[in-house]
């Protein structure tokens, strides 16, 4: 078993992610049942304060970096069940609780997922290196992410505006399995008499990083949901991320998967209450 490194502040953190880069597995509360591989650089970042914690001030809601998805699905408020179903689809009761929000916000961390329900939140992320931290939109830090934060840089807490309890919310995440890369979808929208107002809708794809799919919420807006209405906007959904992913040739197989993760998140947030996540 490798040595455990057990950084005090968020700057020993950045120096120390600095130094391993690519070894570092980050781990809360390191027990000596992980097994980290040969090569590996164990981090337990349980000893930083507040990394973990999980708040909500006035409509400000924040979740550390070091809390794990356990915590998530505990703790959480303001987001209407959305991050909830998240987590419960990502990963099971054990794995729930080793997990940390900054080994998930990887884009080759499977449980990358989570990101989709935080762009549909227009989270912000807290992003700390060692001269100091600075806020950006979810959204530019994936891209970020995805072409490599700088030396020492790690999200070290993520924050979005609670939201009106009247939003519903639905999330659905489809695994192909077999180490393929998973497809979700996560939806946002107020019902009047089963017509969809003002709807949010991500996707993230095998190819493309979550994003908001404009199109497919323009095409939600204002109507009925029903089986027609949904496929139709699953369809577009696809279409746009087959599009942004460059695509010169349809692929079958990349569009179903991502049709199916939007038409299923439409019903769920359909089905669940408004400002209630469905049950565990």
């Amino acid at each position: 078993m490798p040595k455990t490194l057990t950084p005090e502040t968020l700057t020993d953190l950045s120096r120390l992610l600095a130094r391993h880069r690519n070894r570092a597995v980050i781990v809360i509360e390191a027990d000596g049942t992980q097994r980290p591989g040969p090569n590996r650089t164990v981090i337990d970042v349980s000893g930083i304060p507040g990394f973990s914690n999980i708040t909500r001030r006035g409509q400000t809601c924040q979740i550390g970096a070091g809390a794990t998805l356990g915590g998530v699905l505990r703790e959480i408020q303001g987001e209407n069940g959305l991050l909830r179903q998240a987590v419960s689809m990502m990963a099971n009761p054990l794995v729930r609780n080793r997990v940390t929000v900054l080994s998930a916000l990887d884009p080759e961390s499977q449980y990358f997922d989570l990101a989709t329900a935080l762009v549909s939140l227009h989270a912000r992320v807290r992003v700390r290196s060692q001269k100091g931290g600075r806020s950006v939109a979810i959204d530019d830090f994936l891209v970020a992410a995805a072409e490599g934060l700088k030396s020492g840089e790690f999200p070290s807490a993520v924050e979005f505006t609670a939201l009106d309890p009247e939003y519903r919310a639905g999330f659905f995440r489809v695994n192909p399995g077999r180490g393929k890369p998973t497809v979700s979808a996560s939806v946002l929208a107020r019902l009047r008499r089963n017509v969809a107002v003002d709807p949010k809708i991500a996707v993230s794809s095998s190819t493309v990083i979550p994003v908001p799919v404009p199109g497919a919420s323009r095409a939600l807006t204002r109507q009925v949901l029903s089986d027609n209405n949904i496929k139709k906007v699953a369809e577009i959904a696809a279409a746009e991320m087959l599009e942004m992913a460059g695509m010169e040739e349809d692929d079958p197989y990349e569009r179903s998967l991502i049709e199916v993760a939007v038409s299923r998140a439409i019903r769920r947030m359909s089905e669940t209450p408004a400002g209630v996540a469905p049950p565990r």
